[in-house]
């Protein structure tokens, strides 16, 4: 690859990065824990967030993008994963820990918060219908997701700023 395609790639690569881990961390230790601190008017903000502003989307988006960048760069610094030498270096192992604790936020994500976030608004949306409090059954349910949802998001996030940090730090790792 040549040097601009390669910049280019790593500019990619940290952006759109740290749009992605900022966002989860923001949303992890600040909105989820004032959505659930403010009772049901937090469930017409987050349905904003997602129904109107995508947020699911810019980051499902920016974490495929950001994972496809980095793996694109560990091809190019390992000579297309054949160069066994580098990837058991010092670099090569912290870069690899990095992009395995990048997918597995990535995971958690998908597997954990996306469904709980699914339910809860299939929940909200019924509430609003209704135009009436949520009924117990769905309250109690509302509750469990919101508590798996926080949870979720607090173990992406730190995932991802271990992502980051091993990222940050792996070029001068001997």
């Amino acid at each position: 690859m040549s040097t601009g395609v390669l910049l280019l790639i790593r500019l990619i690569h940290i952006v759109v990065g740290v749009f992605w881990v900022g966002a989860v961390v923001f949303i992890a230790f600040f909105l989820v824990p004032s959505l659930r601190g403010a009772g049901p008017a937090g469930g017409a903000i987050m349905q904003q967030l997602t129904q109107q502003r995508r947020m699911h989307v810019w980051l499902t988006a920016s974490g495929g993008i950001t994972i496809l960048a980095g793996l694109l760069l560990y091809w190019h610094d390992s000579g297309g994963f054949s160069s066994v030498q580098w990837m058991r270096s010092g670099s090569g192992i912290t870069f690899g820990l990095g992009a395995v604790l990048a997918i597995a936020g990535t995971g958690v994500g998908t597997a954990v918060n996306a469904p709980a976030a699914r339910e809860l608004g299939v929940i909200m949306a019924r509430g609003q219908v209704a135009g009436a409090p949520l009924i117990a059954a769905d309250l109690a349910t509302a509750q469990r997701l919101q508590a798996r949802l926080a949870i979720g998001a607090q173990a992406s996030a730190v995932l991802l700023l271990l992502a980051a940090a091993a990222m940050s730090v792996a070029r001068y790792v001997g």
